[in-house]
């Protein structure tokens, strides 16, 4: 009677309590797969990618992370000036995710330079850069993993919006200081102040109606400029159409220049 039990037990212990070679080694590859990621990673906040590296670490299962790749052309021959640009909020978005207090191995960030990687290009059907796409943890990209850069445009706000919406993951975007305003401003105070003391005993421009009426027209100008809209939406220099070469304008919510 207890002989029948204790083989019972431990039937059920082989089919249930042990875990089969298959899955050991599942868990040991992605284990292996996240560290090196990790590793990477905390050298580089964006990591760059070949063919193989694409292969096995985003293709490949086993994966229980998300990874979002910029494709891109950097290289000087490909003349493309708006990859430039994408990179930079790119890098941006991918620092501000690597030194967060909430970073964790469920998101990475890569890219894959069509130079470094023409056959992941080849793969993906790919014909244009830069371009943005989600790879989710389970299952295919849908539509909605492709980013609209055409539309959203490449800054690193709406980037992590994009990123939020796809994988939960909320990342607050913090822009490295940019000294050269402060600078600038500092310089222009500077003038102005040594052409005032200069002209210590003789201020009366400062009552000058046309003075004033030059310098606010001036600064109306400016304000309702091409420019000053280029600064704030930051919006691709142009798009180029990867079959004819044309620049052409996708849509009406972006400034092509």
């Amino acid at each position: 009677m207890y002989l029948k039990v204790f083989y019972s037990l431990l039937l059920m212990l082989s089919f249930y309590g042990i875990p089969s070679t298959g899955q050991k080694k599942k868990e040991t590859l992605l284990s292996e797969k996240v560290g090196q990621l990790m590793d990477w990673t905390g050298k580089r906040a964006v990591i760059r990618m070949n063919g193989e590296k694409f292969r096995r670490f985003v293709k490949a299962p086993p994966r229980n992370y998300s990874v979002v790749i910029m494709f891109t052309a950097l290289q000087p021959q490909r003349q493309c000036g708006v990859c430039k640009q994408a990179d930079e909020e790119y890098q941006i978005l991918a620092n501000s995710w690597r030194y967060s207090s909430a970073f964790t191995n469920k998101v990475f960030f890569a890219a894959v330079d069509f130079d470094e990687g023409s056959d992941v290009f080849q793969m993906l059907n790919m014909n244009s850069a830069p371009s943005f796409i989600h790879f989710p943890a389970k299952g295919k990209p849908k539509k909605s993993d492709s980013y609209e850069l055409q539309v959203r445009g490449f800054a690193a706000e709406q980037l992590a919006r994009w990123v939020g919406d796809r994988t939960d993951v909320q990342i607050r975007v913090i822009r490295p200081p940019n000294y050269a305003g402060p600078l600038m401003l500092g310089f222009l105070l500077a003038v102005i102040g040594g052409l005032a003391y200069l002209r210590r005993n003789n201020l009366e421009f400062l009552y000058n109606k046309n003075v004033w009426a030059f310098s606010a027209l001036c600064f109306c100008l400016i304000m309702t400029s091409g420019q000053m809209w280029n600064h704030i939406r930051g919006p691709p220099y142009a798009h180029k159409n990867p079959t004819t070469g044309q620049v052409v304008r996708p849509s009406l919510s972006i400034d092509i220049s």
